[in-house]
């Protein structure tokens, strides 16, 4: 360890550029999804067409985007320069994200959508990644909620003013708000590189070889059982959050909504995010001040289980909204005070950005996964139940909910202040 340089950004400065770099990384790629690159794939192959390609598009990218996730930590980890590893994927992501999203701007066929979203999702994540991975490194555990709670708050937050920039520009070409996109991601990307001090690891300790399994891919269950735990709750509860992509189809399923009275279901429930934001900020400062984290995180993933069964016998439109409400109050809480749970049992500080990647592709595979199974899973419930299927769907959901509480059960808590001085004196 001889040649590692380790230096710590001030709080606020860290706060600032997580927040920016997370923010301005995420957004690009949550606003593609909400209509962007479906306005691109229609201008190549037609409305008739579009959505076999998109499907085609999306589906092909969600498989890139899992595999991805596994091995972009490893790739930021091994990265080792003098300017630092964080701050150089922070800049190198962000161009490359340009790049890729000039690419998808500019499409004249299909394969160059599929290539150069997957190119897009790899640099953009890297930016995100690397912004998650300067917590664990640079933050004193104690204060792993806040941080949490408030760099959890970005990526809504700007996909909110992202799409209060797409409202500005409604009249502007597709080009123009694609380049408006990349110019605010890549003054953000750069700007939370100017503002970190990075760590240099250069020929990072071997130590970690004989602490690791599978290769050295994944931390060992018998070193580091906690990881595994964190990993399977939030493999579980974004098995319930990946299920509210279904909403709509339920809406007409159940309630026989026109689309018009969808939309404004939509507008009356938009709220939410700025709710998932409170809670997470909540929730990251409460943990914190009390020195608990798991009763927030088994409690949130109860209140999100409770909301889906309300959803699987609800006859009312009412008490879908309303659950709608609290289940986002409980998934922001949970998410929050999750991560910061996570940052505290990490196997290492040197592989930071590995072991937050595998977390992390948790949700991308729960996205997938839900998506595959959904038409099965309603199907059977029409066979068993009847109605329109979405009972059994919801109820699975809900079991889902619980059994990410239960697995939160084997992990420790974190150390109160007097554990903290007592290890600190028999160590001395």
């Amino acid at each position: 360890m001889e040649n590692t340089v380790m230096n710590k950004t001030p709080f606020m400065r860290l706060i600032v550029a997580a927040m920016l770099g997370v923010g301005t990384s995420i957004a690009p790629l949550v606003l593609l999804g909400f209509g962007l690159s479906t306005f691109i794939v229609i201008r190549i192959v037609g409305q008739e067409h579009a959505t076999a390609a998109f499907a085609t598009a999306t589906g092909i990218s969600g498989i890139a985007v899992v595999i991805f996730g596994l091995f972009s930590g490893v790739i930021a980890d091994k990265t080792k320069l003098k300017m630092g590893r964080r701050r150089f994927w922070m800049i190198a992501g962000s161009i490359g994200g340009a790049l890729s999203m000039l690419a998808l701007t500019y499409a004249s066929s299909i394969p160059v959508v599929v290539i150069a979203l997957c190119l897009t999702n790899f640099f953009y994540g890297m930016v995100s990644l690397s912004c998650y991975a300067i917590v664990p490194e640079q933050v004193e555990p104690k204060r792993f909620g806040r941080v949490s709670g408030l760099i959890g708050a970005s990526a809504p937050a700007f996909v909110m003013a992202g799409q209060m920039i797409m409202g500005a520009f409604a009249k502007s070409t597709l080009q123009e708000k694609m380049i408006t996109i990349i110019i605010v991601q890549l003054l953000g990307g750069f700007l939370a590189a100017l503002l970190i001090k990075d760590n240099y690891f250069a020929g990072a300790a071997t130590r970690e070889k004989k602490s690791v399994g599978i290769r050295g891919f994944y931390p060992s269950f018998k070193k580091y059982p906690s990881y595994t735990w964190a990993l399977l709750t939030k493999l579980f509860i974004n098995f319930s959050n990946a299920g509210m992509n279904m909403l709509t189809l339920f809406y007409i399923a159940r309630f026989h909504l026109s689309e018009a009275k969808i939309f404004q279901i939509m507008a009356l429930t938009a709220p939410t995010i700025a709710l998932m934001v409170v809670a997470g900020i909540l929730g990251g400062f409460l943990s914190d001040k009390v020195k608990k984290q798991k009763p927030f995180v088994i409690g949130a993933a109860l209140v999100t289980g409770i909301c889906l069964i309300a959803f699987a016998f609800s006859t009312n439109i009412t008490w879908v909204i309303v659950g709608n409400f609290i289940f986002n109050f409980g998934f922001g809480m949970y998410g929050a005070v999750d991560n910061a749970l996570v940052n505290r049992i990490l196997p290492s500080k040197e592989n930071a950005a590995k072991d937050i990647s595998i977390m992390n592709t948790m949700t991308n595979l729960a996205s997938t996964l839900v998506n595959f199974a959904a038409p099965a899973l309603i199907a059977l419930g029409v066979k068993l139940f009847g109605g329109d299927g979405y009972t059994l769907f919801f109820i699975v959901l809900a079991v889902f909910s619980i059994l990410s509480a239960v697995m939160v059960l084997p992990i420790p808590e974190m150390k109160s202040k007097s554990e903290v001085n007592n290890d600190m004196g028999e160590a001395v």
